[in-house]
């Protein structure tokens, strides 16, 4: 038993089945199904988890209908075919006493994938147009309602069959059972609307099918949303009539609480909600659906920490906790919790870079802290070296700080030289704009790995090349970073700063700013939010379509809110051509004609960076093994450099 998170590390029951705490994984899209099936990499995404020692896992969001061809990688529970592969993870789980719940869902209006690129028919109980989709679908007929009933009560019964504990039918967030409960999308007049009533008909009908379907020592639960952010979407009025409704009519055994939803940019920012967004954001509306209902409430929704799920148990604000994103930056979350290692956790920075991020793009789940989630088949089990070699790494970034800790967790003897007082590299540059703090964990985080594997560091220390040459390490990693660019240009007159001396409060900086932005990323946006904060009047110029266009949709979208409250001008499709003392000279990317922007102070520079790779240069064939990465090998992102740290720690 946990000294420190009792709660969170005691056992629990629904239905007569035990769980041996209140920690699970909730459904979340992994993109590792391999034609609609939990392949060889999903399996094995989820047993770094279960291995961990959570109580309950659940799969991603199964459809119900045939998708075959879809390219998306998603589950399927439509035909039979998805039961061997469920078999496998229902084994996996009970091996590890671990329960094992599937979700199953409709997306409805909200349909987001094509099976050959071209646009399906979207299905809704109304026609009504979809504000983030813009689908407008057809209205579902009463035989078309009825038929969907009996897809959820076949694809629980084949739950059941696979050896799961539960299923879960996803109701909120938007998809098809919301869009029936939402007054505003559910606009039908006939007995599957009209009413509280009458809309909650088809997920009662639902409910009662499944049921039937699996027996009454079988467990179901729904997902529902407290808050949908959306005019279209649920309420916590909403839901909680529809969950007392449930309750009374003894329909659920467990009722999930999340938050968000598909209906539009705000709803589906909240899903998965970025650190501009404050921890525990599901709590309170899980509380007031525990105090609503009779059953069991879980609560799931930018959580990251034990502390905070104990306090949420001890609260009675749920009976469990779920945690996605904080699974996946440390798989054995878990373990290091029950066993009063909270320290040693690998927390969440909610950057949804490569969670998220690559979901959206149609690849796998990872973590930039921890790129070995979602290729746990190549790197969750490292060798120990062999043999031993003297390893010297140059930069403490993330890179130099990945690379150090993992070849020393391997058994070399490491050497990390950081020219700077503190480790960190452009992450403490990244940490200091407005809502980004606690980026500042890709620091600790790593920090605490290099300490806690026995990692020599050696800060304010410049190597040199005739000092690593001096050393006669047997094998070199390069990880110096970059330094801002500045574009070719006539600038004489006018007053330029870079972004570094920005953030950095180095720079004078006038009332009037324009902000040059190539990247599109994070910098740009966050110097415009710094900036215009500061009482700056901003115009934010970006080379690209859109400011934040690099970087993951839903951090884009509430930034691009934020900006808009604080008057920040932004101007896409312009190149930076010059300045002058008061005008800076852009041409738009498209149509080639000048923009000129007047009345400007001062201009500040956020036009990528350049390698610094000289001492990889001045070592090349002079040590016995020599690497680069991150930024000195291509200026990217902290993903690619702690991916290469990783790669490179595990040849050495």
């Amino acid at each position: 038993m946990s000294r420190l998170f009792p709660t969170l590390f005691s056992p629990f029951e629904i239905r007569g089945r035990r769980f041996r705490n209140r920690l699970f994984l909730p459904a979340h899209g992994t993109g590792y199904a391999e034609g609609g099936r939990v392949g060889e990499r999903g399996l094995a995404y989820y047993r770094a988890r279960v291995e961990s020692g959570i109580a309950l896992l659940m799969t991603e969001a199964q459809q119900v209908v045939p998708r075959e061809g879809q390219k998306y990688p998603q589950l399927s529970a439509a035909d039979d075919g998805c039961i061997p592969a469920l078999r496998e993870l229902a084994r996996l789980c009970a091996e590890h006493d671990c329960r094992f719940f599937g979700q199953l869902y409709h997306e409805g209006r909200a349909q987001a994938h094509s099976l050959d690129g071209s646009r399906d028919v979207a299905l809704a109980p109304s026609a009504l147009p979809d504000e983030r989709f813009h689908t407008m679908p057809r209205a579902l007929t009463v035989a078309m309602i009825e038929d969907l009933v009996g897809r959820f009560a076949a694809g629980a019964r084949r739950m059941r069959e696979a050896g799961c504990d539960g299923v879960e039918i996803l109701v909120g967030m938007g998809y098809l059972h919301a869009q029936f409960l939402s007054p505003r999308t559910n606009v039908r007049s006939d007995a599957w609307g009209g009413s509280p009533e009458g809309r909650l008909r088809f997920l009662r009908e639902t409910l009662a099918a499944v049921r039937e379907a699996t027996g009454d020592d079988f467990i179901v639960g729904i997902r529902i949303a407290g808050e949908e952010f959306d005019p279209d979407g649920l309420d916590l009025e909403v839901t909680l009539d529809t969950c007392r409704r449930l309750d009374r009519g003894g329909l659920v055994d467990y009722v999930n609480v999340c938050a968000g939803g598909t209906h539009g940019l705000v709803g589906a920012s909240n899903i998965v909600p970025p650190m501009f967004v404050d921890t525990g954001l599901v709590l309170p509306w899980a509380e007031a659906v525990r105090r609503a209902v009779s059953v069991p409430v879980f609560a799931a929704g930018r959580i990251n920490q034990p502390h905070e799920a104990e306090r949420a148990l001890a609260g009675d604000q749920a009976d469990m906790i779920g945690m996605v994103r904080a699974l996946i930056a440390d798989p054995e979350f878990a373990r290091k919790a029950e066993q009063d290692r909270p320290d040693d956790i690998r927390a969440c920075i909610a950057c949804n870079q490569a969670c998220i991020g690559h979901r959206r793009q149609g690849f796998g789940v990872s973590c930039i802290q921890y790129p070995e989630t979602g290729r746990e088949l190549e790197y969750a089990h490292l060798r120990s070296a062999e043999p031993r070699k003297r390893v010297a790494v140059v930069g403490g970034g993330p890179g130099g700080m990945k690379v150090a800790a993992v070849a020393a967790e391997r058994g070399h003897e490491v050497t990390l030289y950081e020219r700077a007082a503190r480790l960190g590299g452009q992450a403490l540059l990244a940490q200091a704009l407005p809502g980004r703090a606690e980026f500042g964990g890709l620091v600790t985080n790593l920090e605490n790995e290099v300490r806690r594997h026995g990692v020599a560091v050696r800060r304010n220390t410049e190597a040199t090349a005739a000092m690593l040459l001096a050393d006669a390490p047997d094998a070199v990693v390069v990880a110096t970073g970059a330094l801002p660019y500045r574009p070719p240009g006539d600038f004489a007159e006018a007053h330029v700063v870079t972004a570094w001396e920005v953030i950095e409060s180095r720079a004078n900086v006038g009332g009037s700013v324009l902000i040059a932005d190539w990247r599109c990323d994070w910098i740009g946006l966050g110097l415009a939010e710094k900036l215009a904060t500061e009482g700056c009047a901003v115009r934010l110029c970006v080379n690209g379509e859109m400011a934040g266009e690099t970087i993951p949709a839903y951090v884009r979208y509430q930034w691009a809110g934020r900006l808009h409250r604080l008057g920040v001008q932004v101007m896409p499709y312009l190149r930076l051509f010059g300045a002058d003392r008061d005008t800076v000279y852009l041409q738009h990317t498209m149509s080639g004609d000048p923009v000129l922007c007047e009345d400007v102070d001062t201009l500040v520079l956020a036009c990528g960076h350049q390698a610094q790779l000289e001492l990889h240069e001045a070592l090349e064939g002079k040590v016995p093994e020599l690497h680069a990465i991150g930024d000195c090998l291509s200026p990217r992102t902290a993903e690619e450099a702690v991916l290469e740290g990783l790669k490179v720690a595990a040849l050495i």
